[in-house]
């Protein structure tokens, strides 16, 4: 007992003492900051900061919120996401998809305007739009670029409205270069690190000098990848679309998988590569001119393919009646059969082609 009462005494003395030098201590911390002195000296990343800066002014009053409302199992829903002026007489870029099924679209520019827009055009193969606003004074528009001269490891920058909220940059880089095919409109997506979150779709990718080099059309899940159409691509279709052309893409009319080892093996192809044929829809393309279950479609148009995805955007980046040649492996023997393209149903899966 006389071991505690002393231990009790010790702690009852030491404590008051270290709580009075912790708040001596805090408040010594509080008066003795130290304020940081405008610099004389400019460094390499003062001039990188001042570029971002420019490129964010030069940028943003081109980049613009899209909010919708459609009608959807008879609810009426809504749906934001971002586009950007190309042209000063107001018109706009964006991702059919942010304004599929619209009753009415509102755009908001970066001043904060309410605009009513008109869908002018749109594609849901190439996932694109224009839109029209009555725009005054002349509307800020970015400059369309070169996708095909984007390397990976260049810098990429995202403008858009994530979540629906305020207008937002990204900086990233190009992660992996995309592509785009001479006489089709198939291509492969430029994959950047830039954030793409939900609101983002329609949003430009810019390069260095503030040229769009492709449109955000999809986004990982944890919004960490962003996937952007190329804007070679856009260049091309769009004014076709203008016009008024309509398309019609391309369609096979079978069923895809991936060939393991195994198949590979079994078939006699080293190394493994190309699609195999599941199944052929009867009365379609593919079965018309002979394409049988099991072969291994290797090349569209003498372009090698890996996957079904693949097959899928080559042909379906073909107008219908177009011919097309496939490479096949079947049963160890190589053929070549061409085939006319049929018409593309409205909805497919991505292992149909």
């Amino acid at each position: 007992m006389p071991c505690l009462i002393i231990s009790l005494l010790v702690v009852s003395l030491f404590f008051p003492a270290a709580l009075r030098a912790e708040a001596k201590l805090d408040k010594s911390s509080l008066v003795n900051w130290r304020e940081a002195q405008p610099s004389t000296k400019e460094t390499e990343l003062d001039r990188l900061n001042r570029a971002f800066v420019q490129l964010a002014t030069d940028s943003r009053p081109a980049i613009v919120q899209i909010r919708v409302n459609g009608l959807a199992n008879s609810q009426t829903q809504s749906s934001r996401g971002s586009g950007f002026f190309i042209d000063p007489e107001g018109y706009i870029l964006t991702a059919q998809h942010v304004i599929d099924k619209a009753r009415e679209i509102e755009v908001r520019t970066a001043e904060g305007q309410r605009l009513a827009a008109r869908l002018v055009v749109a594609d849901s193969q190439l996932d694109l739009a224009l839109l029209k606003v009555q725009s005054e004074p002349a509307a800020t528009v970015l400059s369309l670029g070169d996708s095909d001269r984007i390397q990976v490891g260049d810098l990429a920058v995202v403008f858009s409205y994530p979540f629906g909220r305020e207008s937002s940059m990204s900086l990233g880089i190009i992660s992996r270069a995309g592509k785009t095919y001479p006489d089709s409109a198939a291509y492969d997506f430029i994959q950047t690190d830039a954030g793409a979150y939900p609101g983002v779709s329609g949003g430009p990718l810019l390069n260095s000098q503030g040229h769009v080099v492709g449109m955000i059309t999809m986004a990982s899940e944890r919004g960490n990848l962003g996937f952007a159409t190329p804007i070679n691509l856009i260049k091309k279709i769009l004014p076709r679309l203008v016009k008024g052309e309509k398309f019609a893409w391309g369609w096979l009319g079978v069923q895809m998988s991936d060939i393991s080892l195994t198949q590979a093996k079994l078939l006699g192809i080293y190394p493994a590569k190309g699609v195999v044929v599941s199944s052929v829809l009867p009365g379609q393309p593919a079965a018309r001119v002979g394409v049988q279950k099991q072969d291994v479609i290797l090349a569209v148009n003498d372009s090698p393919v890996d996957s079904p995805r693949d097959v899928a955007r080559m042909v379906g980046g073909l107008e219908a009646g177009r011919m097309v040649q496939l490479s096949i492996m079947r049963k160890g023997k190589s053929i070549l059969l061409t085939v006319p393209l049929g018409v593309k149903p409205e909805s497919t899966k991505p292992r149909e082609g």
